[in-house]
């Protein structure tokens, strides 16, 4: 099959899955209010796909030479990053920080199991690899969209999967085995744009031990599949189709869904994994390398978005050569490069898998980009704030501006510095306050790992052994193990005389 237009992709959801929008089954979620937000929203993956402009960075050829997403080609050099990277960028610019999720996330899931199917087929003579490359080839040809199904409901933290109560369907596991396949049962949330995706990769979230070797599961399956439940999260809009209130949450609804699967029967052939907990654990962390370059790439492009925001309302509020306004423009700056360069040289400097030659950003420098730009968000959001002033959260709506009466009202004491229009200075109020929300302030802190989960990374990669051999050399202590110290020459040099 050819790549999917726009239309073709949206006519493939009206396929009678289940889901369900405030407390109501909605019926064809290409014409439902809020979730057609999510529906375009992914939608300009594919208008993206089918502009010439675009079709040398966003197209491939598959080993059939048949044309296919680039996205879902699996990455085996820098230069592959690199490309992905720019993909990944162009999207988030396009759709205001929030790239296309039509394939954005299932894609690194896809390839997380690409890696550990090769480690299983190895340890345990199974046929995962064929399983996979199957999959993706049938995700190709047919420019499927994808999510990626991973984190679990979890239940009581503190317990097991295998020993949860009062029930055992808190984390997605195997219930029967057949011939033909398996049944699972059990619950995924937060899995973004999955209502409106065409299948989902299901993974297992963490490390498992042999009484949970039922939990220790993987697989694809359709959307539309019998016993899936799509429950879905609210739209942060409050009117669709609003983007003069809400700029960002109007165009880009990521909906994070609970996905029940109730008795889902999966057949041997997209079976990536069963029962093989000791790997189930390599699974998670595989995804988490892969995706690190997609989370710093679009956060980077956010950042672009940001910091202009805060710029032009200084200028909007004539506050713009104030130093105290010029020192937190020069630190959102500062901000955004080091995220953008971060990002890029994680690239620049991959890892290579050796399982299967797939290749991923350096962690080490992937995780220090990803608490880099979490941990210094809020700060970010205040300046933005500060620069903006408290009319970010006490301007009208756009019902008053559209009304003839409150409109010439509004013009006159909503402006700013002379010769700006009132209702751009306006309309950048609303988009700081969209951009500037508790859910983006959550989703920045928790999307694609948390701090906790970036410092533990970064003390689990670090080099310590080099770090204390610096140290000992310049106290001139004896027992220095790593390499690149200890075979430096001596400082001061005994190798001459005055």
């Amino acid at each position: 099959m050819a790549i999917k237009t726009p239309l073709e992709y949206i006519n493939s959801l009206k396929d009678g899955r289940v889901v369900y929008y405030g407390g109501e089954l909605v019926k064809d979620i290409t014409k439902h209010p809020f979730l057609r937000i999510n529906v375009d929203w992914l939608a300009m993956d594919y208008v993206l796909e089918n502009d010439p402009k675009y079709k040398k960075l966003i197209l491939d050829k598959n080993e059939d030479g048949e044309t296919v997403p680039f996205i879902l080609s699996a990455q085996r050099s820098k230069q592959d990053l690199l490309r992905l990277r720019d993909l990944v960028k162009l999207m988030a610019r396009v759709c205001y920080g929030k790239p296309s999720g039509a394939k954005f996330v299932g894609k690194d899931g896809l390839n997380a199991v690409t890696v550990v199917s090769q480690r299983v087929d190895k340890k345990y003579g199974t046929s995962y690899v064929k399983n996979v490359e199957a999959y993706r080839k049938y995700l190709q040809t047919n420019d499927l969209s994808l999510a990626l199904a991973m984190t679990d409901v979890k239940g009581d933290r503190g317990l097991r999967p295998s020993k949860q109560q009062p029930h055992q369907d808190y984390y997605v596991h195997i219930v029967k085995e057949t011939k033909d396949g398996i049944i699972v049962r059990g619950a995924k949330t937060h899995i973004s744009q999955s209502p409106a995706c065409n299948e989902m990769i299901v993974v297992p979230c963490r490390a498992m031990k042999e009484d949970d070797k039922d939990y220790a599961v993987s697989f694809g399956v359709p959307c539309n599949a019998k016993g899936i439940t799509f429950i879905s999260t609210e739209c942060e809009a409050r009117e669709p189709g609003n983007y003069f209130d809400y700029p960002i949450s109007g165009s880009s609804f990521i909906n994070d869904a609970l996905v029940v699967f109730d008795d889902v029967f999966i057949p041997n052939e997209r079976i990536f994994l069963k029962k093989e907990w000791e790997l189930a654990g390599d699974i998670a962390y595989m995804f988490g390398n892969f995706h690190r370059l997609s989370a710093e790439t679009y956060k980077a492009a956010e950042l672009e978005m940001v910091t202009g925001a805060a710029i032009l309302m200084a200028e909007y509020n004539g506050i713009d050569k104030a130093s105290h306004v010029q020192e937190k423009l020069s630190w959102l700056i500062q901000y955004a490069e080091t995220v953008e360069v971060l990002g890029r040289a994680a690239c620049e400097h991959c890892v290579t898998e050796p399982d299967s030659n797939l290749v991923y950003p350096n962690p080490m420098i992937a995780n220090i980009c990803k608490l880099h730009f979490a941990d210094n968000w809020h700060q970010a959001t205040k300046y933005v704030q500060d620069i903006a002033g408290g009319i970010v959260v006490t301007a009208p709506s756009f019902k008053d501006w559209s009304n003839p009466k409150e409109r010439p009202l509004m013009e006159k004491y909503f402006g700013g510095k002379a010769g700006v229009p009132t209702e751009d200075r306006l309309k950048m109020v609303k988009l700081i306050k969209d951009e500037t929300s508790p859910y983006e302030d959550v989703l920045t802190i928790h999307a694609e790992g948390s701090l906790a989960a970036q410092k533990m990374s970064i003390l689990g990669l670090a080099d310590f052994e080099r770090y204390k051999s610096a140290a000992k050399r310049a106290a001139r202590i004896k027992d220095i193990k790593d390499p690149i110290y200890r075979e430096l020459p001596e400082f001061p040099s005994k190798t001459y005389k005055y």
